[in-house]
């Protein structure tokens, strides 16, 4: 396949605000999830549950763990842009596709554009960054469903170049990558 058609880039998501949130929860309810049943059938003496609670719970634990390290892929093949969710780098959720042709506006994203989304009729907003603090983030807006959405990614030049090519309204500035 030609080189300049297809590109992929991963980022992972830094434990950082909302994450951060979610893995304390995850990690305390894993821990209350075990200690509270556990108490229970100690207190009643009931040994023969403990062993079988201990056989449940461990690959219960190693299932959900997965879920602690988040990875955003892009990929773009032949004009088409596709969104993937990664988990602890083994499974993959596609969140959705775009034409890059069909995004209304692609530009960095900076503190005007901050400003020009929020005046946006806006239904669903996709933050598929490693940190929305990161230099390289860009947004794309785009129509699906009658909806509007807007996407949050982190570019490359090799993204924006491909950008460009399909879609003339991308806005570019110099990225680190």
């Amino acid at each position: 396949m030609n080189e300049f058609n297809t590109y992929e880039f991963v980022v992972t998501q830094k434990v950082e605000g909302a994450a951060l949130m979610k893995r304390i929860f995850g990690i305390v309810g894993l821990v209350f999830g075990f200690i509270i049943p556990f108490a229970a059938l100690c207190i009643f003496n009931i040994p023969q549950f403990v062993a079988v609670l201990v056989l449940v719970y461990i690959p219960f634990v190693i299932f959900i763990w997965r879920y602690f390290k988040v990875e955003f892929e892009y990929s773009m093949t032949s004009g088409i842009m596709t969104f993937s969710r990664v988990f602890d780098s083994k499974s993959r959720k596609k969140l959705f596709d775009v034409t890059i042709k069909d995004f209304r506006e692609i530009a960095p994203y900076t503190d005007e554009a901050k400003a020009h989304l929020e005046t946006l009729p806006l239904d669903e907003s996709h933050v598929l960054v490693s940190t929305m603090s990161a230099p390289d983030i860009y947004y794309a807006v785009f129509e699906k469903d009658e909806e509007l959405h807007v996407v949050y990614f982190e570019a490359t030049e090799k993204a924006l170049h491909i950008l460009r090519y399909y879609n003339m309204l991308t806005k570019t500035s110099k990225v680190s990558r």
